[in-house]
C-alpha cells in the first residue's frame, strides 16, 4: 500500500449471509477498514456518496445487467473508487462483461478470500 492510512472498503451485496461474512473478513483485514455496506447493488451509488470508500465490492447479482449498470454508474462519478465486481463464478465471460462496464477487477465468490487478496494487491501495490 502506498501510505499508512487504511484503505476503506464498502460492500454492496444482496445476500445477507455473504454480506455479513465479507464485512467480518474486511473488518479483520490488516490495512483495511470497513467503510459501509448496502443490501443491494442498486444502493451502491448512495453507499459510495455516503461512505467515501477507496474500494467498492459490488455484487453483479441477478439479473447481471443491474449490477453491471451500477458499475457503470459508480465509475462515471468524479473520484470514483476502485470497483471490484463480484459474481458467483469467475468466468471469462463475466470478466469481460465486468471489464467492459468499467470494473477494476472481478472476484468469484467461490474464491473470495484469495481473489480479493489478489485484486487488492494488484490495485494497491
Amino acid at each position: 500500500m502506498m501510505d499508512s492510512r487504511p484503505l476503506r472498503i464498502a460492500i454492496a451485496d444482496d445476500s445477507p449471509a455473504f454480506l455479513t461474512a465479507a464485512a467480518n473478513y474486511i473488518a479483520d483485514l490488516p490495512g483495511f477498514v470497513l467503510a459501509g455496506t448496502a443490501d443491494t447493488a442498486l444502493q451502491a451509488p448512495g453507499l459510495v456518496s455516503s461512505a467515501g470508500p477507496d474500494v467498492l465490492l459490488l455484487d453483479l447479482g441477478s439479473p447481471p445487467v443491474r449490477g453491471l449498470e451500477m458499475v457503470k454508474r459508480v465509475k462515471a462519478e468524479p473520484g470514483a473508487p476502485a470497483v471490484v465486481a463480484m459474481t458467483l463464478f469467475h468466468t471469462p465471460e463475466a470478466a469481460a462483461a465486468a471489464s467492459l462496464a468499467g470494473a477494476d477487477a472481478l472476484v468469484g465468490k467461490e474464491s473470495f478470500v484469495i481473489g480479493l487478496a489478489q485484486a487488492l494487491a494488484r490495485l494497491f501495490p
